[in-house]
């Protein structure tokens, strides 16, 4: 797996070494056809100063040109390397400044005016011809403008080929220096990665308080040490409640281990029916840290639509016996439509019996406790004393048990409620009803019931 200094210098030196080469191509396509290029745009300058000076007579034939004083000197003097004419249609010379009299061709060839551009030969010398058309009283005529290879090699010089080798050289120290300075740029930019990787190889489970540092990253990689920052706080967060749940775990098991031990040791004489209601209220314990455990994996929780009604029905035919014994009466939905929801059955199931088995706790004798399910949510109020201000913040909370509690539970029911809640998207309230207290799940909109 390559590093990602790895990484950015391999596209760095690939698209350097891309815009490296289309920068010599470049070069060398310049050093090869500039001068070519220059010397038409050159030419063909020169031609059109021709053409503006050339003066007709009355006949409308050209009998002289006028020239600027170094065009005049340059066309007298240079008479083998730079000349002009100018030529009718048949090719005959009217004008010329090295006094021939016919218009320049290739060798065995006559005038042709289409030909624009061509290359004649004279004393073994080469020479580039430009012919240019132009109208005077609807008649045609042509201007030739020759200049010698000889000539255009002194105006580019003849260090060209040298020219592109060094412009090849300039080319590939200049991406060697590019190459350093982005290797160098690079080492700083990634230094704070280095240092946070060596940061996070220090964090040890039995010290999660450390965190990553936020000076001199680079803002595109802020989010991230943030994001991990807060997974670390998350994972802090986690581990503290583990500890706390299994040193008050231990607490509550260890009564009723200390007293079964002790009923143990009187023998005979020791009480049976508190033996086995110790045995009881470990079993509960042990069932309820079971069920909060499960309820905590949110992985197993397997999605079905399933009628709420049913899984009411199911969990208050459970406790009728409990309500029997307190004299409270279940009161279910009274309206009999199926009310679909996704959710895992099992887990349903311990939730509605938890919020209903709590309510038969704290039902009045000679009460009832409601039980209304609907597409909006399940309220479950019972008719009792309420919940004290003081306890409210405190009812979710793990092995949390109120002063007034009636049953020998271990506090769990309503951790494990909210747990199961919580992996369904759900929100899990409580509240005073004025008498009674009620709970309510309230289902998020995207994944509300649906009334059939």
């Amino acid at each position: 797996m390559k590093s990602l200094s790895s990484r950015l210098l391999t596209t760095t030196a690939i698209a350097l070494s891309c815009i490296s080469g289309i920068v010599v191509l470049v070069l060398a396509v310049l050093l090869r056809w500039g001068p070519d290029m220059l010397i038409n745009l050159d030419l063909e300058h020169n031609a059109a100063r021709i053409v503006a000076g050339v003066h007709f007579n009355a006949d409308g034939v050209p009998d002289s040109v006028r020239l600027n004083q170094k065009m005049t000197a340059i066309y007298s003097v240079l008479l083998q390397d730079a000349a002009y004419r100018v030529v009718d249609q048949r090719g005959v010379a009217l004008l010329s400044s090295d006094h021939a009299v016919t218009a320049y061709a290739p060798a065995g060839e006559n005038f042709d005016p289409q030909r624009t551009r061509f290359r004649v030969v004279n004393s073994g010398e080469g020479q580039q011809v430009l012919t240019v058309p132009f109208i005077h009283d609807d008649r045609t005529f042509y201007v030739q403008l020759m200049r010698s290879e000889r000539m255009q090699r002194i105006i580019v010089g003849s260090d060209s080929e040298k020219a592109q080798k060094i412009a090849i050289a300039v080319a590939v120290v200049a991406m060697l220096l590019f190459s350093l300075i982005v290797v160098a740029t690079l080492h700083r930019a990634l230094k704070p990665l280095r240092k946070a990787s060596a940061a996070a190889g220090q964090i040890q489970v039995d010290n999660l308080s450390a965190r990553l540092s936020l000076e001199d990253v680079p803002s595109e990689l802020t989010p991230l040490f943030t994001a991990f920052n807060l997974a670390l706080q998350r994972l802090e967060d986690g581990y503290r409640v583990q500890r706390e749940f299994l040193a008050t775990a231990a607490h509550e098991l260890k009564t009723p281990l200390a007293l079964m031990r002790g009923q143990i040791e009187l023998d005979e004489r020791g009480d049976r029916g508190a033996l086995l209601r110790d045995l009881d209220h470990m079993a509960r314990q042990v069932h309820q840290l079971l069920h909060l455990a499960e309820a905590s994996e949110h992985q197993n929780y397997a999605m079905e639509q399933i009628d709420l009604k049913d899984i009411a029905a199911e969990a208050s035919a459970q406790l009728e016996r409990l309500a029997q014994q307190r004299e409270v009466h279940i009161v279910g939905p009274a309206n009999e439509e199926p009310v679909m929801i996704a959710a895992d059955r099992g887990a349903l199931f311990v939730l509605m019996r938890n919020l209903i088995e709590n309510a038969v706790h704290h039902a009045p004798p000679g009460s009832a406790v409601d039980v209304d399910v609907s597409a909006r949510g399940v309220a479950v109020r019972d008719y009792g004393d309420g919940i004290p201000a003081d306890a409210m913040p405190q009812l979710f909370k793990r092995f949390w048990r109120g002063p007034h509690r009636r049953d020998e539970g271990a506090g769990l029911g309503l951790s494990i409620c909210e747990e199961i809640a919580h992996a369904h998207g759900w929100t899990l309230q409580a509240e005073n009803a004025g008498p009674g207290a009620r709970f309510r799940i309230n289902f998020r909109a995207g994944l509300q019931a649906t009334a059939v």
